[in-house]
């Protein structure tokens, strides 16, 4: 049975929601041109392309992270966490939506695109008021979630990212960054919510050498985010289950296996 404090007010859960969708669907009506900014710094040309799909995506992260404090603050057990780690998935979900938006051209699967991410920013803000409670009976499925969103997220940032042929310096900056983000959240889950650098960190720079070993090979962008999300979900998977203290041998089985299915996909399907 349901109770109180199970599931967050449906009142602020739209309100946010409903801000952050209301503005992407804004865009097509909306004629903007963008501007490029070009600088030296330490001897690298840096070129950047911002446009307003970018100032959206930038406004919308701010807003889900705003939104999602707001939402966390009715939570009973608000006074005995710390919500900062509430907001990392939910700002770079409201971020991400925009990535594809910005690529396609206004049409049927642009809405399409619109109305999946709508979607997915409702399981997210849900997941992360339900995660605020261990014993919350729904806990074990808001876990599934917001892990599923972090890997799918990654996957489409990485995708575009190559996509949109950004240089070595900037791919190799932002993917880890990016990687580092999802890491720290998914390990403070598993980990009861104590905050992971060290297992943060090395697992970053493992994905910055990956990155970087397969940023010239001449692969189509949905490969190269598939075999860049196979290391990514094993060295969270074997960072838990050396931290949980499980058998040695057993280890690295899952994630492995996973990496290879992972993998396999990108050799199918890229």
């Amino acid at each position: 049975m349901q109770k109180a404090g199970d599931f967050p007010s449906t009142n602020r859960l739209s309100v946010i929601a409903a801000g952050i969708i209301t503005g992407y669907a804004l865009l097509p009506f909306v004629q903007v041109s963008g501007r490029r900014i070009s600088f030296t710094l330490l001897g690298i040309f840096i070129s950047l392309n911002l446009n307003f799909f970018n100032l959206i995506s930038l406004i919308s992260a701010l807003l889900a992270a705003a939104g999602t404090d707001w939402m966390l603050r009715e939570s009973y057990r608000a006074g005995k966490n710390e919500t900062l780690p509430h907001l990392i998935l939910p700002a770079l979900t409201a971020g991400a939506i925009g990535i594809p938006l910005g690529f396609l051209e206004v049409g049927t699967a642009w809405w399409i695109i619109l109305a999946l991410g709508s979607v997915l920013i409702l399981l997210v803000l849900a997941g992360e008021y339900i995660s605020m409670n261990p014993n919350n009976p729904y806990f074990p499925l808001a876990l599934m979630v917001l892990s599923a969103t972090s890997y799918a997220l990654f996957l489409i940032i990485a995708i575009a990212v190559r996509a949109a042929n950004l240089r070595l310096y900037l791919t190799a900056s932002i993917l880890p960054a990016v990687y580092g983000l999802f890491a720290v959240r998914m390990l403070q889950l598993r980990f009861g919510g104590t905050w992971p650098a060290k297992w943060t960190a090395a697992a970053a720079l493992v994905i910055l050498q990956f990155t970087v070993a397969l940023f010239y090979w001449p692969l189509t962008a949905v490969r190269f985010g598939l075999l860049l999300l196979g290391p990514a979900y094993a060295l969270i998977g074997i960072a838990a289950a050396i931290e949980e203290h499980q058998s040695f041998r057993k280890i690295p089985l899952e994630p492995l296996v996973m990496t290879g299915v992972i993998w396999a996909l990108a050799l199918i399907f890229g």
